[in-house]
């Protein structure tokens, strides 16, 4: 089963755990990690569908950063530096952890838009959208993020 979980989600999850980690090479040891954790769970796993397997494989992955993320911090025991901090008052870390609550598409529309600047225009004709589609999926991820911060 672990094989054939591998084989199925490996290339969408490492994409995903590029995006949250930021390169490579920390993404790809997110991803072993990832998989690491799913022979301790086979027996939970063999229960579960398709689609809930590849949900708890993106959990797994996302809090294994954010675990790496607090263990980094602790490390470092300090305020984020005034490099690490982007436009808005969010160090990358924090940037990135955000990202993650989204679905990947949606986060990777969300940076491009409010990171780096696309117009709705610009983003329609990158994903092949109309520019009012554009603005109703950030609508979304924006209510999205607001309800998952309340929390």
């Amino acid at each position: 089963m672990i094989a054939e979980l591998y084989s199925l989600h490996r290339t969408e999850l490492l994409k995903y755990c590029c995006m949250i980690c930021g390169n490579v090479s920390d993404a790809e040891d997110l991803l072993q990690e990832t998989f690491v954790k799913v022979l301790s769970y086979q027996d939970f796993l063999e229960d579960l569908g398709d689609r809930e397997r590849k949900a708890w494989l993106y959990k797994v992955a996302r809090n294994l950063f954010f675990d790496a993320c607090r263990r980094r911090a602790l490390e470092q025991n300090k305020m984020p530096r005034p490099e690490d901090v982007v436009e808005g008052g969010f160090s990358d870390v924090e940037t990135a952890m955000l990202l993650s609550l989204l679905p990947p598409d949606t986060a990777e529309l969300f940076r491009r838009r409010y990171f780096e600047g696309y117009s709705s225009r610009e983003l329609a004709e990158l994903y092949g959208l109309s520019p009012s589609g554009v603005r109703a999926a950030l609508s979304r991820a924006r209510k999205e993020l607001r309800e998952s911060l309340k929390t």
